[in-house]
């Protein structure tokens, strides 16, 4: 986590009537072993046209712009881990109309990184919350969603301790 929530951002958390929506932010970056491949950035709502991603007349571009980056507008739904889970995983489905993600998807063989950041509509500069050092996995997609699970290192599992001690790697012990 980045931050305790601004006063503004409890405010609308905790109102029924909350006028300055909190918006997801979603940055996916790609592994190293994929040629060509970016940054993508999502947002699960819009504040303004994305005029420089537009390309020609006949296409509109929404999102949001957080401290320089365009965020394109990509309706998408995240199923935080239940309690009794073992090891915690959410789900993220991304309803990919826009066809922007799918390469991507495709393409890779290791698992990209994944950013979460919560920004108020009214000030997309202002980081509320984030969450780093997530992968995908298990991805899977058909013509219109992807579906992955947004998993962290789970240090649980490591062996403790990573070594054995025996006298050929630790000869001073004996």
């Amino acid at each position: 986590m980045s931050r305790a929530f601004s006063a503004a951002a409890l405010a609308q958390l905790y109102s029924p009537d909350a006028d300055d929506p909190l918006l997801l932010l979603l940055t996916i970056t790609a592994p190293n072993d994929v040629p060509g491949a970016d940054v993508l950035r999502f947002a699960n709502g819009y504040t303004t046209r994305l005029t420089g991603l537009e390309t020609d007349a006949s296409i509109t571009a929404y999102g949001v712009v957080s401290r320089g980056n365009d965020f394109i507008f990509l309706p998408m739904e995240v199923t935080f881990p239940q309690a009794d889970d073992a090891a915690p995983r959410a789900r993220i489905t991304l309803h990919d109309i826009t066809r922007e993600a799918m390469p991507l998807v495709r393409a890779v063989t290791s698992a990209p990184s994944v950013l979460l950041e919560l920004v108020l509509a009214s000030a997309p500069d202002t980081v509320e919350m984030s969450v780093s050092g997530l992968s995908l996995s298990v991805i899977s997609y058909s013509r219109d969603t992807i579906s992955a699970d947004l998993v962290a290192d789970n240090l649980a599992l490591e062996p403790f301790p990573s070594h054995t001690f025996v006298p050929a790697n630790f000869p001073g012990l004996f």
